[in-house]
């Protein structure tokens, strides 16, 4: 019984010295300063993590890296100096100044110290590289884009890559080249190859209403104050109208804008010849090339061969050709009289008709006439239907605003709402022009646009 009690008197003092021990030492550290850890190199790190991930950003300067995991918004920024492991997907050593923004890599990285270990060009089964892919059809309203007649849908956090930088997905232009990353038949990524720059024509008078065919694909009618986005490149620019045509070696660098003079190649003046229209009766109307002309005094019309068409009430129409081969003509044409009592009933029912269609078509202009905006700016263009909305430009002011190459006015603007892919271009003296993709479609509702300011040329001089 005594051998119990001196245990149990030993076992409390000896806890009673160790807990004075651990508060002493507690104290005492208390007291002294924190030491940094210290890093082997040469001892594998505790934690190694592994990223499937699109390579975001890379700054050689300071030696990192930004990578954001393939359909997820989580990224993570590591340092690569001091033997990074990188290479191809075939295996072999590549200089990271070659790894493309946009990349999907599998990548190993010491999560201690934010140090990446190991980085390979991501040779999965299911991802797929898509490269000199032109005309890219991306529908940023459905998220899909479709590449040579397959359509693909975009991941959530899909991201677009131009220059060695990030750039919103609206930057991209249909003509544009790219790279494409494709994982599980998923879009995760663009990175643009090739972009695009600016083609303004000047000296274009007698071309108005013919066509232009410039760079990849930009064939589109010629209007005034024309500008037009086309891929960076050296092209031969043609232009037609009629019977004539001219070329001109054009050369577009990305993002800059080149004035390109027709003056040389304008279409010279044809020979005319006067025509003096003897008609009778002499109030019926003459039309030449389906175009009502002044039969009051001569009309100049261009040497060769034309249509002529004389209409009036009660007559037979009279139509034929007319070919202008010498300075001065007079032309006799006489209308013949309708026999009115055999198309009485005809008549009848034509009026019936007509004044039906007229009627429905003065319902129609009246009711488009009150929903339609009078200071919104009408469009031509070869896609799209347009829709009884409208979509405004309200920034950066001052901009001169171009809707598929052609000019609208100054920002902040109006123009008709046209369903599909358009590009909306932005454009100001002094500085970079800018073009945005967008997509419309028809759902009864306006559409307001705010972009950035335009970059000043001067803010690129270093």
């Amino acid at each position: 019984m005594d051998k119990i009690c001196k245990f149990k008197q030993y076992r409390s003092a000896a806890l009673s010295v160790l807990f004075l021990l651990m508060v002493l030492t507690l104290t005492a550290c208390g007291n002294k300063p924190v030491k940094p850890p210290v890093y082997d190199d040469s001892v594998d790190p505790e934690d190694k993590m592994e990223i499937f991930a699109i390579v975001s950003n890379i700054d050689e300067v300071n030696g990192k890296i930004k990578l954001r995991s393939v359909g997820y918004t989580s990224e993570v920024t590591l340092v690569f100096n001091g033997g990074a492991d990188v290479k191809d997907k075939y295996g072999e050593l590549l200089p990271m100044s070659e790894v493309l923004l946009g990349s999907v890599v599998d990548a190993v990285y010491d999560a201690n110290r934010n140090k990446l270990l190991s980085l390979k060009i991501s040779d999965s089964e299911a991802l797929e590289k898509k490269e000199k892919v032109s005309a890219a059809d991306i529908d940023y309203l459905e998220k899909t884009v479709k590449i040579d007649g397959k359509q693909y849908k975009m991941s959530n956090n899909v991201c677009a890559f131009s220059d060695n930088k990030e750039i919103g997905l609206d930057e991209i232009c249909s003509e544009d080249q790219l790279s494409v990353w494709i994982y599980n038949n998923i879009v995760c990524s663009f990175n643009v190859e090739l972009g695009h720059g600016y083609v303004k024509l000047v000296d274009y008078a007698s071309y108005i209403g013919g066509m232009v065919e410039i760079g990849y694909d930009v064939i589109v009618p010629v209007t005034e104050d024309m500008l037009l986005t086309v891929r960076e490149g050296t092209y031969t620019l043609r232009i037609s109208k009629g019977g004539d045509s001219g070329t001109k070696e054009v050369k577009v660098e990305k993002n800059k804008e080149q004035v390109v003079s027709l003056a040389d190649i304008a279409i010279e003046p044809k020979q005319t010849g006067s025509v003096l229209f003897n008609v009778k009766p002499s109030d019926a109307a003459v039309y030449v090339d389906r175009i009502r002309v002044n039969t009051e005094g001569a009309v100049e019309l261009i040497y060769g061969k034309h249509r002529i068409d004389i209409i009036k009430d009660g007559y037979d129409r009279l139509s034929g050709t007319l070919t202008v081969k010498e300075p001065y003509k007079v032309k006799d044409y006489t209308l013949t009289e309708k026999d009115t009592a055999k198309e009485s009933s005809t008549e009848t029912k034509k009026t019936t008709a007509a004044a039906t269609v007229a009627k429905n078509t003065t319902e129609k202009t009246t009711e488009a006439a009150t929903t339609e905006d009078k200071n919104t700016k009408d469009v031509n263009t070869s896609s799209g239907e347009k829709t009884n909305n409208k979509v405004t430009i309200t920034a950066p002011a001052g901009a001169s605003v171009y809707f598929d190459g052609e000019y609208l006015g100054i920002a902040p603007i109006s123009l008709k709402k046209v369903t599909g892919s358009h590009i909306i271009t932005l454009s100001q003296t002094g500085y970079l022009s800018k073009s945005y993709t967008v997509t419309f479609a028809d759902d009864g509702e306006d559409k307001n646009l705010t972009y950035d300011a335009l970059v000043s040329l001067t803010s690129l001089i270093e």
